[in-house]
């Protein structure tokens, strides 16, 4: 399975504070042990690594990338994914549309996402973290 995974599932795995951490950390296991081939935006690794700042040093931060970027497939946004999401009629957001965007260029399966909501117009559905451990 063919999984593109939400930059707030990755920050959930990532903090252990954070709401979704307990089931970010079976789906990103997932992804380690090659059980599910995971995707990320590009631009999502500079989310995560700002985003995280607060919480971990920039040696941690830098480790934790290598992590993800050794693990899991990268999909690059090129200026015509930006023109597209961006002259978009139903355009309300730039990561998620972004993100919405790469998984369809890759033709992946679903997006995990704990903000369904957001990707509700998504050409490529969204699961919950639940659901997509639930198709593992």
């Amino acid at each position: 399975m063919n999984l593109f995974f939400d930059t707030n599932v990755i920050l959930d795995y990532l903090i252990p504070t954070n709401s979704f951490h307990k089931e970010a950390c079976e789906i990103m296991h997932a992804v380690f042990e090659g059980v599910v081939t995971g995707f990320v935006s590009s631009h999502s690794l500079t989310d995560i690594f700002y985003i995280s700042r607060k919480y971990f040093s920039v040696a941690d931060r830098r480790q934790f990338l290598l992590l993800i970027v050794s693990s899991f497939q990268i999909i690059t946004e090129k200026k015509e994914d930006f023109l597209s999401v961006l002259t978009s009629e139903g355009f309300f957001d730039l990561e998620d549309s972004l993100q919405m965007k790469c998984a369809e260029k890759a033709n992946l399966d679903y997006i995990v996402t704990e903000n369904l909501k957001d990707f509700k117009d998504s050409k490529i559905p969204a699961v919950s973290i639940n659901e997509a451990l639930a198709k593992l």
